[in-house]
């Protein structure tokens, strides 16, 4: 390496020498140019060292955060050599192609981008981190055509459907001759699905293609476009799978999709809805090896914890966890109930579906279609001389009154409702119908809950731009600011740039004292409840997301979509 560029480095740009030599060895470590390795280290603002050595190495430099490039242009260079070889197409010449890399000496890379397409290529400097961005906005893992995804490699799928003889189906890298393209289409998403941890899948259909999507820690990420060909048949194999009705596609219909992926027993809850290009298609995947039901492992902080695991050893009485869609409600009471199940108890439960089956407890599947509502199944447990009992919702007046009588008359509940909040859910049982004093009898604690995406552990940074203001904004006690610190997630290959990965439950956890109580009867609004239980000892969720904001787990961003502020006028202004 050139002593000027050296030079530059350490004496008019002031980094320290055993930096520089720090940077040599991860340039030698990584395979990558030093002044990368320099940048990864963050020895100096990158636009001044790429500056550097560009005039030291006479190489030019592009600033692909400052380009539009056109599409005609981008797509001279193929998504999956771009992706592969890190490449970027700036201009055409001729039959010369001007193009940003990492490393503009690598022959090796300039040699296969001139056999794939044609050209040759002249190249210029860029930044990694820049190229990452570049590739992510020019040629996003959405523009991922079916031929790509049917020639993924595999593993091997085992199908199994009610009433039917059961069918395997290997799938391998390439085209398998024992099976044809949709069959292999169909059976790649589903191995999609489970790979990449994602808790649902989309298949949407328009006017001239197919849309599919991965929902991957809360969000959804498409993964492919089928044209508009494969909507026929890729709808049709789907229903199959599922045991539905293939000349039914005026109507939603419902189902499931048995198979092991891998060695591992999968279920998928299938649902269809006619739209005006086809029939959407979303699976639930219900993985019950994933299922996580050790209570010690859900994101509680110790004193919640000990106040939830309290409340579910009561003899009786009613315990409910509210939230959204999607916030972890089902998981948090399977995990109650799998630390309950011992062969001393009678344990029942009424779901709407049963998502995972667990040894030792009673399950009822709800079907309203056929008069098996909440309620009715409610009932029939009354006879069947239970000890604990979880409803997968309480939606109603009815289900409501019954699952209280229940709470009454010596048995366990657990439940579930929408609400924002723990205070909120006591209104809404009010305003359902529900009398007080019943209330403040059968009423344990009330667990609202959230799910908020985790700083990926492997490009966890400070985030600077957090100033203390906002953070006392946010709800951070003026004396305690200064001991806070907001973290971010960079990016890396282990979260696939996201700079998240995997999710943290957020609780607030109420148990009814008697204070709380007479508030209740007294019918004082949420707002009173929530200050009554917070002088209890309550955290609310926007105090839990915070600690967890401080340990680095979430970061901002998470905190204010998560949680709703504590401030009584903002709660006001935002209703």
């Amino acid at each position: 390496m050139s002593n000027s560029f050296k030079d530059i480095i350490t004496h008019k740009l002031k980094v320290p020498s055993d930096v520089y030599a720090k940077a040599e060895a991860l340039a030698k470590e990584k395979g990558i140019l030093l002044v990368h390795a320099l940048i990864r280290l963050k020895s100096a603002d990158p636009k001044v060292l790429l500056a550097a050595y560009s005039h030291c190495y006479k190489i030019k430099v592009a600033d692909l955060d400052a380009m539009d490039i056109p599409n005609n242009i981008i797509s001279l260079v193929p998504p999956e050599i771009a992706r592969k070889s890190r490449i970027i197409p700036l201009d055409r010449v001729g039959n010369n192609i001007i193009v940003a890399l990492e490393n503009p000496q690598n022959l090796k890379q300039i040699d296969l981008l001139r056999f794939k397409t044609g050209f040759s290529a002249k190249t210029v400097l860029a930044g990694e981190e820049q190229i990452s961005r570049a590739i992510e906005r020019y040629y996003p893992v959405k523009s991922m055509d079916i031929d790509q995804l049917s020639k993924q490699k595999a593993g091997t799928l085992k199908h199994t459907n009610a009433g039917r003889a059961e069918k395997r189906a290997t799938i391998n890298e390439g085209v398998s001759e024992e099976s044809g393209p949709v069959i292999q289409i169909v059976d790649q998403i589903l191995l999609q699905c489970v790979s990449r941890g994602a808790s649902d899948i989309h298949i949407e259909p328009y006017e001239n293609f197919l849309r599919v999507r991965l929902r991957i820690d809360g969000a959804l990420h498409e993964i492919a476009r089928p044209p508009a060909q494969f909507k026929p048949p890729i709808t049709s194999r789907f229903k199959i799978m599922a045991g539905l009705n293939i000349a039914e596609k005026r109507l939603p219909q419902d189902g499931n999709i048995s198979v092991t992926i891998l060695n591992r027993p999968i279920d998928f809850r299938v649902n269809t809805l006619p739209t005006v290009f086809g029939e959407k298609i979303v699976l639930r995947i219900l993985d019950k090896s994933a299922l996580n039901v050790d209570l010690t492992k859900l994101g509680f902080e110790p004193d919640d914890f000990e106040r939830f695991k309290k409340s579910i050893h009561q003899p009786f009485g009613m315990v409910l966890v509210t939230g959204p869609t999607g916030s972890g409600k089902t998981t948090t009471l399977y995990s109650a109930l799998a630390d309950l199940n011992k062969v001393t108890e009678n344990i029942m439960t009424a779901e709407d579906p049963v998502e995972f089956t667990i040894d030792g407890i009673n399950q009822v599947h709800i079907n309203a279609q056929i008069g098996m509502t909440f309620a009715s199944a409610l009932r029939a447990f009354l006879r069947q001389d239970p000890d604990i009992i979880m409803l997968g919702e309480i939606r109603d007046l009815e289900t409501g009154e019954i699952a209280i009588k229940a709470a009454l008359t010596g048995h366990l509940v657990l439940s579930t409702l929408h609400t924002n909040s723990a205070a909120d859910t006591i209104v809404r049982l009010q305003n359902m119908g529900i009398e007080s004093f019943n209330l403040i009898s059968a009423l344990n604690a009330i667990v609202a809950q959230r799910l908020a995406r985790k700083i990926c552990d492997g490009c966890r940074i400070h985030d600077q731009s957090v100033k203390p203001e906002y953070l006392i904004e946010l709800g951070i006690p003026h004396q305690e600011v200064h001991k806070v610190k907001a973290y971010k997630g960079a990016g890396c290959d282990k979260c696939s740039g996201a700079g998240t990965r995997g999710r943290v439950a957020i609780h607030e956890v109420m148990t009814v004292s008697d204070e709380l109580r007479s508030s209740i009867m007294k019918g004082d609004p949420a707002m009173i409840l929530k200050d009554i239980a917070m002088e209890d000892g309550m955290r609310t969720l926007r105090q839990n997301a915070l600690r967890k904001m401080a340990r680095g787990e979430i970061d901002v961003v998470e905190v204010v979509k998560s949680t709703a502020s504590d401030s009584a006028t903002e709660e006001e202004g935002a209703a």
